[in-house]
């Protein structure tokens, strides 16, 4: 691990706020990939577009593969806030955040999604408020997420009858 890792780490894990702690297991726990994902099929039934839930679903899949290939060990459990058992890089919450505000962006295209990528931002920070993972976890996952959603979002529009615009105001 590098020093930089364990020193960003260690600086959330020494700053937690006891009545903040709960609220940030909340965010995480309601932030995971799966939810995340079925957030975006809510978002597909609404606008009526089927690429989102898909463009989530195959980051978060590129996700668990990544997980099992790199099969990067997560920091010492006496960190654990929240029980994690699979692999830590990349950051499945951070995959998942980035993932859907990315798809978001790209429905929407308006000033008030920053504040999804700020949200994105929080989540992935969570995760190391509850000493599941390290701070290049969350930059991979995040960077991840973004880059498949973009990737599938073009390519589903390039396949597809009707260009891309906005549906969201």
């Amino acid at each position: 691990m590098s020093t930089l890792d364990q020193s960003i780490l260690e600086f959330f894990i020494d700053h937690r706020v006891e009545a903040l702690t709960p609220v940030i297991i909340i965010l995480t726990l309601l932030t995971g990939p799966t939810l995340v994902w079925f957030y975006s099929i809510v978002v597909a039934v609404v606008v009526r577009k089927l690429w989102p839930p898909i463009a989530v679903g195959v980051a978060n899949l590129t996700s668990h593969v990544a997980k099992r290939l790199i099969d990067r060990p997560r920091p010492d459990s006496a960190y654990h806030l929240v029980e994690e058992t699979n692999a830590a890089m990349p950051s499945g919450h951070s995959v998942g955040a980035a993932a859907f505000a990315m798809a978001i962006t790209l429905l929407a295209r308006r000033w008030w999604t920053l504040l999804l990528w700020v949200l994105a931002m929080l989540i992935g920070l969570s995760r190391l408020y509850v000493g599941v993972h390290w701070p290049s976890d969350l930059l991979v996952g995040w960077l991840m997420g973004a880059v498949i959603v973009l990737a599938i979002h073009t390519a589903f529009h390039r396949i597809s009858w009707y260009p891309p615009r906005p549906v969201l105001a």
